[in-house]
């Protein structure tokens, strides 16, 4: 079960800048048709497969044409329409076609070659009214799955996507299709003597930047604000609370020169929020920012006006499902833009931005094979008890405890073991393993092959993890204890660097709903006002709190001034018996009085409350020598 079929491999040969059309095998034969019982691998997206497939007509490039009824089954709708609209001679076939439009297609007799683009979930629909009508589909038609590794992609969640598969192994004349097919385990490719077919390419590796980080939003911002100027932009994530926050942060800057494409599903989420420029398919010309969901990572092509710069983004803390296999998805989405411009290039740059840790074990190939088999195992043994059931009572009670079963994710309704769903459980905890860390995503996008590769890993004060932990917690008072604690480290562990720190309070500031950003604020305020000992010794209650705010004298400023935060800051800063310029030390301590809240005039008397301190003359004048740091003080 764990081991992936062998097939023997041929190669095409491609020269640069070329198509499918001028491909030649090795032996120097011109390619023709794409052959029968072959998994094409093109290497490369957009090299013209399915258009050698349903081209009717004698190609611009060469005398080519696909004399031959065929049946392409596409993952995705948007992909049928962008082909078949301004083709009569081709038929789409998804949600809203109607039985009569294909069964006259199918019966048109002026239509001598017939070109069907499908769903998997179309296809039924053909091959009902096809056999009503008594067309033999498996002899009269080539069947095309093209984009074939969303089979097993898609199937965990997609059920119906593998539907045409076994009427797929009873075509006499068929193939698998993809710039990115994955291997399989399913033994009837190796029963019907199917072969590999690879394109060999010249130069087609293209310039990718794969930024790992622990904050994915300020990554991403920071990356919008590079590209401000940037005429296009086409942002791909698989999830449209994601989608949804970014056209949020756009609308706040006023910016409305967007569009989101998404499924029907998705586009109405979106017109929910007053998102409204969504679209179920491709709508051109494209917009400033453009998004898109997985819907749109392979088989649409993309005709851009203006050179885009693309954006991958994956936030595991949003949407685990927006994990983005770099053997697959990336090299896919970059082939959705098919305008060359005059530079010889399709797109500005390449851009993946991810953040990483990946909840639960992930699984090694034996510990899957393990957990299948026992799975099955577990399985058969309810089977077997069913049948000794020796009352409805008992038998209900196994046939419930099969129905949770595991082992019935990878099989069909009829029990027969689902390859794909093998595939997918395999393929899932693969591409899993490479979000653990950013050194597993960084080696998966170097064992592609497929990139030039420039890598960046910023790290900033506040991580998704923090605001992840934070935004969990109940009660307000705990929400308020993790936070201060939380911010006596980062003024304690590191330099005290204003931006960086009014970057990490503003992290905290967009956790949670408006009610839960409100008590942030309130804590922050109240932390910057009297610092976190008085806080901590009122137990964090916010009643106490209130009351030391009202009643800020004195006393709670020495609490502030003296307390162990900034004395530890100040010594950090300014080691002693070392001289500084008189300027350079006041502005240092008043620096790291503003950061802690506090409001004071720094003079000599005040900076001998924590050193000893002597102005210098001669050749030092205008300097300061710190002696001792003075271990207590007396406040006045």
């Amino acid at each position: 079960m764990n081991d992936f079929i062998h097939l023997e491999t041929k190669y095409l040969k491609i020269d640069e800048g070329k198509y499918l059309s001028d491909a030649y095998y090795e032996d120097g034969t011109i390619f023709n048709l794409i052959p029968t019982n072959c998994i094409f691998d093109k290497t490369l997206p957009g090299l013209g497969a399915t258009y050698s497939e349903i081209e009717i007509e004698a190609n611009r490039k060469s005398n080519k044409k696909s004399t031959r009824n065929s049946i392409i089954i596409e993952p995705n709708i948007p992909v049928i329409v962008g082909k078949v609209s301004n083709n009569k001679d081709l038929l789409g076939v998804y949600e809203g076609c109607k039985d009569l439009k294909i069964k006259n297609y199918l019966l048109n007799p002026k239509i001598v070659h017939k070109k069907i683009l499908c769903t998997p979930e179309g296809y039924m629909r053909v091959k009902r009214i096809a056999l009503y009508n008594e067309i033999d589909l498996y002899k009269d038609y080539f069947c095309l799955y093209d984009e074939c590794e969303k089979i097993t992609q898609d199937i965990d969640y997609r059920d119906q996507i593998s539907l045409p598969m076994n009427d797929f192994f009873l075509f006499e004349n068929k193939a698998f299709v993809s710039a990115t097919p994955l291997k399989l385990r399913n033994p009837k490719f190796q029963e019907q003597n199917f072969f590999n077919l690879k394109v060999k390419a010249i130069d087609y590796k293209k310039e990718l930047t794969l930024i790992t980080t622990n904050n994915y939003e300020n990554a991403v911002i920071k990356l919008l604000d590079k590209l401000k100027d940037s005429e296009c932009i086409c942002i791909f994530m698989n999830s449209t609370n994601g989608i949804n926050k970014l056209v949020n942060l756009l609308e706040e800057k006023d910016i409305k020169d967007y569009k989101a494409f998404s499924s029907k599903k998705s586009e109405l989420k979106f017109k929910e929020r007053a998102i409204n420029n969504s679209f179920e398919n491709l709508d051109l010309p494209l917009a400033k920012y453009n998004f898109f969901t997985s819907r749109f990572y392979s088989a649409v092509d993309v005709f851009a006006v203006k050179k885009p710069d693309i954006i991958i983004l994956t936030d595991l803390q949003e949407a685990k499902h927006s994990r983005i296999d770099p053997f697959t998805n990336a090299i896919q989405i970059y082939g959705r833009f098919r305008n060359t411009f005059e530079d010889g290039k399709k797109f500005n740059s390449l851009t993946h931005i991810s953040n990483y840790g990946t909840i639960g074990d992930v699984l090694n190939e034996s510990e899957i094979e393990s957990y299948i088999k026992t799975s099955k195992e577990i399985y058969e043994e309810l089977k077997d008890k069913i049948t000794n059931a020796n009352n409805k009572g008992k038998e209900n009670a196994i046939l419930d405890c099969l129905k949770g079963c595991s082992y019935n994710k990878f099989i069909d309704e009829d029990g027969s073991l689902n390859y794909f769903k093998i595939d997918n459980f395999f393929d899932d905890e693969r591409v899993r393993g490479y979000y653990l860390n950013p050194n597993n995503l960084y080696k998966a996008y170097l064992d592609t092959e497929h990139f030039i590769l420039s890598y960046s890993n910023p790290l900033y004060l506040v991580s998704d993890e923090d605001k992840l932990k934070y935004k969990k917690i109940k009660s307000s008072t705990e929400q308020r204890k993790y936070l201060i604690n939380k911010l006596d480290a980062l003024y304690s562990s590191h330099e005290l660097n204003s931006e960086d720190l009014e970057l990490a309070k503003t992290d905290f500031l967009k956790v949670g709903d408006r009610g839960m950003q409100e008590e942030t604020k309130y804590t922050i305020n109240a932390y910057m006002k009297l610092g976190s000992e008085p806080i901590k010794a009122v137990n964090y209650y916010k009643n106490e709190i209130d009351r030391l705010l009202r009643g800020e004298n004195k006393e709670s400023i020495k609490l502030k001034m003296f307390s162990k935060r900034v004395r530890e800051a100040i010594q950090k800063r300014f080691p002693e018996t070392s001289i500084y310029r008189e300027d350079e030390l006041f502005e240092g301590f008043a620096e790291i009085f503003r950061n802690n809240g506090i409001d004071a005039i720094v003079n000599l008397a005040l900076i001998k409350k924590f050193y000893g301190a002597d102005r210098q003359k001669g050749r030092n004048a205008g300097k300061i020598k710190l002696g001792r740091f003075v271990p207590d003080f007396e406040f006045e």
